[in-house]
């Protein structure tokens, strides 16, 4: 049976796609690759929604046979996440590496990393100004594609190319109040949380943009070293930068002499709160503090030096405290709330 264009040409992307892709990957995909002049249409995202939903038992439009030979395609995770498949893909048994292989061509989530890099350039070049072929967007699109961040995950073939960095910036639209459109309707919860905390912030969203691909460009190899999930999730700044303050934290040679010079004074504890392992575990935490990297993420320059006041000395406990909030707690403010 002969289909309409539209559904071959969804039918091809999905197949490149691994049987299964978001409908933004969906898009990228025809937009680069499509047998039909897409400039020839106004919306002509809207067409590739409608012929899948026409060719789906799973949505309300639907008036074929269910599981006949028009039922195409099957919405992944339920109606309206956004998530298709070819139901061929899903009807076949497939070995554990065919599904591994199809899951590896979902690309993962964009991280608040990336949303700060792309709301940096949606600050600059106005999505609505430019196109997915603008200079900056395809710089970006590189910068991207090498943050050490999401392993072997991404799907080499459209993983944050142009036109995915492009439709991103897209999506910031619609928060934007001197934006007269609409823009695009979906997005994520983190996509609007970036743009609340930086809207009014733009100076500070680009010093920290800056020093997000300085700490791709000079410490990458260190970056990328595993640390505490939990807390690199909470950093606000995102991955790249919580690394990198972690990684000055613990292996410069300033923050060994800071702990040599507090031991040799006998005075090795917590310059917050006062706890003292040694005192309180023994030999077990004899010598044993953390250190507290206090100068500000967004001052990093590819030249800054550690320097022995930028350090502060403090417990497990009062660290993570002051790595809690934006801006960051002084030692003062931390022991003043400790008293309070």
């Amino acid at each position: 049976m002969l289909y309409n264009i539209w559904v071959d040409e969804i039918k091809k992307a999905l197949d490149k796609l691994g049987g299964r892709a978001s409908l933004e990957d969906i898009y990228n995909t025809m937009e680069r690759n499509s047998g039909i002049n897409l400039s020839k249409y106004t919306d002509w995202r809207s067409q590739v929604r409608k012929n899948i939903y026409l060719h789906s038992s799973d949505t309300d439009i639907f008036k074929y046979t269910t599981g006949g030979k028009m039922d195409l395609f099957h919405s992944i995770d339920g109606k309206g996440k956004g998530i298709w498949a070819l139901r061929f893909f899903e009807r076949d048994t497939l070995d554990d590496d065919s599904q591994e292989a199809i899951a590896k061509k979902r690309n993962p989530s964009w991280k608040r990393d990336e949303l700060i890099l792309a709301l940096n350039l949606y600050f600059s070049h106005n999505p609505s100004k430019i196109n997915n072929k603008h200079v900056e967007v395809v710089k970006l699109s590189k910068i991207l594609n090498s943050l050490p961040i999401h392993g072997d995950q991404a799907n080499p073939d459209n993983f944050r190319n142009p036109n995915g960095v492009y439709m991103k910036m897209c999506n910031f639209l619609r928060f934007d109040p001197n934006y007269k459109g609409k823009g695009l309707e979906r997005g994520s919860k983190l996509e609007k949380e970036v743009w609340d905390e930086f809207y009014k912030e733009k100076n500070k969203l680009h010093n920290i943009a800056q020093s997000i691909i300085l700490g791709i460009t000079y410490e990458k190899e260190q970056v990328s070293q595993t640390i505490n999930r939990d807390e690199e999730e909470e950093f606000p700044e995102g991955k790249i930068l919580y690394r990198l303050h972690r990684q000055r934290e613990r292996n410069s040679s300033v923050v060994k002499k800071k702990k040599r010079l507090a031991m040799e004074k006998n005075n090795l504890k917590c310059e917050i709160c006062t706890f003292d392992f040694f005192k309180k575990y023994g030999e077990l935490g004899y010598g044993f503090i953390e250190c507290h990297h206090a100068k500000p993420i967004s001052d990093y320059k590819e030249d800054t030096k550690t320097k022995l006041e930028d350090l502060v000395l403090v417990c497990s406990n009062c660290h993570r405290m002051l790595h809690r909030k934006r801006p960051w707690l002084s030692k003062e403010q931390l022991r003043q709330l400790i008293k309070q």
